[in-house]
């Protein structure tokens, strides 16, 4: 799974960051992992976890409501079969490069950093509101501690 998002990260990053973020600079036909949509390829489009966005409220109810309407966005998952305990390589059948690219759009959102073995691990829209809301509770501890 390191492998394969180092790989994309790499791609994504490197790609974009050469020229302003438009189709154009990214290639056009890559995915939309930044909100850059490509006509006719599957992707997601980045929201709500951009510089300069307000306060996001990190309550249980709120994150488990965010993390299935990003899950839903994703354009290879039929949004009905989205639910908090759908399993994401069972019940909505994604390979491991559409869960990195899953992974990546959680980061950016959320703005959390999940390790290569902690995504490994989330299988559900459940398991990543839990993983979130640990994170920042205990970010927000160590903040107040310092």
């Amino acid at each position: 799974m390191q492998a394969v998002r180092t790989l994309v990260l790499r791609h994504v990053r490197l790609a974009c960051r050469r020229a302003p973020p438009s189709a154009a600079a990214c290639g056009g036909a890559r995915p939309a992992v930044y909100g850059v949509a490509a006509p006719g390829h599957r992707g997601m489009t980045a929201s709500a976890g951009q510089e300069g966005a307000p306060p996001r409220d990190f309550s249980e109810g709120a994150v488990r409501a965010r993390v299935v309407e990003l899950v839903k966005k994703f354009d290879k998952i039929d949004a009905g079969k989205v639910t908090e305990t759908a399993d994401f390589q069972r019940d909505l059948s994604l390979d491991s490069l559409d869960r990195v690219e899953l992974v990546m759009a959680f980061e950016q959102e959320f703005s959390v950093e999940i390790p290569d073995d902690k995504a490994d691990k989330l299988s559900c829209c459940a398991d990543v509101a839990k993983y979130i809301i640990s994170e920042t509770q205990s970010n927000k501890s160590n903040a107040g501690s310092s």
